[in-house]
């Protein structure tokens, strides 16, 4: 069985005892109730790429995120159970040591994020961003997969290079391919997220130009929140996402080979397939 801390119980004791109070002591009953009952989670939280900010908006609309934190939970965790063993088999891993889950409500700054709680690779899973059950499916696949990765690198991925972001970007979108088939092509990049439509066809239609510009953004530390982060390319968020899946393609290699590559041999392949 996964490794699962489900802190909603946390959660939902917080919401009872704040539901019919104001939005400022919401957010001092947050910190007095729901973060000191798991202090060592929330500061790897936030240690990461988790932030208060955003905590305000959580609150005032406490009742709708409290509802969708009971619907979400359940499913995570079945999902978890169900997609982290299809997950290790893609990749070629053996099951131990495997990543811990955490189950918690955040601030909408992350849908989910790869970390370290007590010196392991923690998955932590933010259900204030459930949505569906399908495209929850997705997303666990994809993260899974970056907790897989770390595991098997045995530290810590840069996060300031653009040609690392693309191989480790791109072989979690194909590995979420394989473990979860037959979605249409847009959801393995926006996880069932609609509003998205004209994303994937520009994308494709620019797809020259675009893999030029990042060719020589490379070597620019700056550029990976253009491509991988909220900033924009041309107006399109996430074109990284689409470059990475195509570029980890274009190796052609198995996902167990590219998994067992080191943090330099996947840069140099990324930069070898321009």
């Amino acid at each position: 069985m996964a490794d699962i801390l489900d802190t909603s119980p946390a959660f939902e004791a917080f919401a009872r005892a704040a539901f019919v109070e104001s939005p400022v002591v919401r957010e001092q009953l947050w910190k007095e109730r729901y973060e000191a009952a798991h202090p060592e989670v929330f500061v790897a939280f936030y240690d990461g790429h988790g932030t208060t900010e955003g905590r305000s908006s959580v609150v005032r609309d406490l009742s709708t995120v409290r509802t969708r934190v009971r619907d979400a939970a359940p499913i995570e965790r079945r999902l978890i159970e169900e997609v982290e063993p299809a997950v290790c088999e893609t990749l070629g891993l053996a099951s131990e040591p495997a990543p811990r889950h955490v189950l918690l409500v955040g601030s909408f700054s992350t849908d989910a994020d790869v970390g370290r709680l007590d010196g392991a690779v923690t998955l932590f899973h933010c259900l204030e961003w459930f949505h569906a059950e399908e495209g929850m499916r997705l997303l666990i696949a994809h993260e899974d997969t970056h907790a897989w990765h770390e595991i098997a690198l045995g530290l810590a991925p840069p996060e300031d290079d653009a040609a690392w972001l693309a191989f480790y970007e791109g072989m979690a979108i194909a590995a979420t391919r394989t473990v979860v088939p037959g979605r249409p092509p847009d959801d393995y990049f926006w996880y069932g997220h609609g509003g998205f439509a004209d994303w994937l066809p520009w994308c494709e239609e620019h797809r020259d130009q675009l893999l030029d510009r990042f060719k020589t953004d490379l070597d620019d530390p700056t550029a990976v929140e253009t491509w991988f982060g909220a900033g924009l390319v041309e107006g399109k968020w996430r074109v990284g996402y689409y470059l990475a899946d195509q570029l980890v393609t274009r190796l052609d290699r198995p996902l167990p080979e590219l998994v067992a590559m080191s943090v330099d041999e996947a840069k140099e392949a990324i930069r070898a397939v321009f």
